[in-house]
């Protein structure tokens, strides 16, 4: 799936997380590594949905991203 920015950088949905806290999680390992990441989900106000969490990068962070992430969610 590919979304984009106001400023046109195409977005990749590099992973999905059942709960918030683990999407924020991996969003702050990605951008200590360098790659910002954007958080998308219905529940806005904290609380977990049934569709889950979505985590996008930008398209040429998302090899690196997808290796970073399995490493450290693989099974989630």
């Amino acid at each position: 799936m590919l979304m984009t920015t106001p400023s046109s950088e195409k977005l990749v949905l590099v992973k999905n997380f059942p709960i918030r806290a683990l999407a924020e999680a991996a969003r702050q390992a990605l951008q200590h590594d360098g790659i910002e990441a954007v958080i998308q989900s219905s529940d806005m106000v904290g609380t977990s949905s049934n569709q889950g969490v979505d985590l996008y990068v930008q398209e040429k962070d998302a090899p690196t991203a997808y290796h970073l992430l399995d490493s450290l969610y693989d099974g989630i």
